[in-house]
């Protein structure tokens, strides 16, 4: 069971870090260990619960000032101009899709939005989504063997986000 201990801890730094897709470290283990897919999604949507409050009360209790080392300033603007257009829905429609957590997080925390509410949301709809693509993984890997293909193409996510924090950090 360490696979679900570090998709847990990963899926916490994901919430409120800019770090490669969930889903890269997701699908692979779902594939790996099908008979724990359901507690695999359970495991990343709470992850993501709580580490969205972890980026959202770093919004919320120190603004801009802290969002800006991870997210450009043309970036937090859009997600705010979006979070005040649909509010409550931008957070369910964010999480449902592969827009970046991290950044709900913090527009909420800076939006100053109920915290239990975002929570709630965020959480339950990456659980949601998590389920989704794993059922439809599932369902294509009996068709096509994308478990091999997917464990390389999220091997290659991984060192390629990596490498390009590094050469950013030199240059």
């Amino acid at each position: 069971m360490k696979s679900g201990l570090f998709l847990f801890l990963y899926s916490i730094l994901k919430a409120f870090l800019p770090l490669p897709s969930l889903e890269a470290v997701l699908l692979p283990i779902c594939l790996a260990y099908p008979q724990y897919a359901f507690l695999y999604a359970l495991l990343s949507g709470l992850g993501t619960c709580v580490g969205g409050h972890i980026g959202y009360e770093l919004a919320y209790h120190y603004g801009r000032k802290i969002v800006l080392k991870w997210v450009r300033e043309e970036t937090l603007e859009e997600g705010i101009e979006i979070f005040q257009k649909y509010g409550v829905f931008s957070v369910i429609l964010g999480s449902l899709s592969p827009f970046p957590d991290f950044i709900l997080a913090y527009v909420a925390g800076i939006m100053k939005m109920n915290r239990w509410v975002f929570m709630l949301l965020d959480g339950g709809c990456r659980f949601l989504r998590s389920l989704l693509l794993i059922a439809f993984s599932s369902k294509l890997n009996a068709y096509f063997p994308i478990d091999r293909y997917v464990m390389i193409l999220s091997v290659l996510m991984l060192v390629s986000f990596f490498v390009k924090n590094a050469l950013k950090k030199k240059r």
